[in-house]
């Protein structure tokens, strides 16, 4: 439907009205009765959040940034199976009482009670407050979140409270981050696997890895099914804010370029100077040549040589504009032949 009239344009700025119109043409379309119900949904007082990742993808870094910020209450891996991981852990975990009285002992947060309670755990993380004081963990906090993988929900079969109460809520805004390079994704996950280090520590320098074909095809498919799928909001251009690693790990890119439109997504100050965690580090060379770490690196090749996978595809285009220097006008003087790096200058981690 076209016109002069912005009522019925349905470009990705359709106004209520224009919601209206199609929830009445197609009642039986979720994304169109979510993007309606978001017009009447009372505002939260402060911004609700979550960082949508996937594991070596960056996560800390940016966590560690949020949590820098004097205006934002941010949490970490609340809902890790293992444990419940935040910057607070004494809002949420409480010390005991110093004179030892076990009988009133303080409320607090265990994974089994987070497990078996998601949404009044999701509802207190909400609140900003800490466990048995009615008191903010900020006094002027504007904003609270915390960071999730898709493991943390499907892990303990709570994956449609994540769906129900994360991403179809409306008042919950998604800031997610993802990596370009799948392959560099995979080889930093084996790392931290092999090595246990997530954070502060480097990888040590020798450590290659077989990389089974197959295996990578599977991780490959749930990536890029997480990111195309699994995290697209129902009004994805109102609620969503999306940062790659790319531009993540570009400190001063990010700072001058993103960080700002960032703190105004989440109605925060923008003047706030950006700082990262002392404990966050980067964990690889990011001008490492990944042959040089996959043992099998010349089969993987052959078995994505005509693929879109990142690394390849990057591959790919050194080699044609090197044939394309190479067909330029004849001359006297034959062309110098350069060898094509096979690092893509995206390999090094932070953590």
């Amino acid at each position: 439907m076209t016109g002069s009239s912005p009522i019925f344009s349905l470009n990705k700025r359709s106004t209520g009205i224009a919601d209206a119109i199609l929830y009445l043409k197609r009642p039986y379309s979720k994304d169109r009765r979510k993007r309606l119900v978001a017009h009447f949904l009372r505002p939260s007082p402060q911004t609700r959040f979550a960082v949508l990742s996937w594991k070596r993808t960056g996560s800390n870094l940016l966590c560690g940034i949020l949590y820098n910020h004097p205006e934002i209450i941010m949490h970490n891996e609340l809902f890790n199976p293992i444990d419940i991981f935040t910057y607070h852990p004494k809002s949420l975990n409480p010390p005991p009482p110093e004179n030892d009285d076990e009988s009133q002992p303080p409320p607090r947060w265990t994974p089994l009670i987070r497990d078996l309670f998601p949404n009044d755990f999701l509802e207190f993380i909400w609140s900003g407050k800490s466990c048995g004081v009615n008191e903010p963990i900020r006094p002027k906090f504007k904003a609270v979140g915390f960071k999730s993988f898709p493991e943390h929900w499907t892990d303990v079969r709570n994956e449609h409270i994540w769906q129900d109460a994360i991403l179809e809520d409306l008042r919950v805004k998604k800031v997610i981050l993802y990596r370009k390079d799948e392959l560099a994704v995979y080889v930093s996950m084996l790392r931290a696997d092999e090595t246990g280090r997530y954070m502060t520590h480097n990888y040590p320098e020798n450590l290659t890895f077989y990389i089974d074909p197959a295996k990578f095809q599977n991780f490959l498919d749930r990536y890029r099914h997480t990111f195309r799928h699994k995290y697209k909001s129902p009004i994805v251009q109102r609620d969503t804010f999306w940062i790659n690693y790319e531009d993540l790990s570009d400190l001063e890119y990010f700072q001058l370029n993103i960080y700002p439109h960032l703190c105004k997504f989440l109605g925060v100050s923008q003047s706030t100077n950006m700082k990262i965690l002392r404990e966050t580090v980067k964990q690889a060379n990011p001008g490492e040549d990944l042959s040089l770490v996959i043992e099998n690196y010349e089969e993987l090749e052959y078995c994505y040589r005509y693929s879109d996978v990142t690394h390849f595809a990057k591959l790919r285009e050194q080699e044609v504009m090197k044939a394309g220097t190479m067909s330029s006008p004849v001359t006297n003087q034959q062309p110098v032949e350069e060898e094509v790096p096979l690092g893509d200058g995206c390999g090094g981690t932070w953590s």
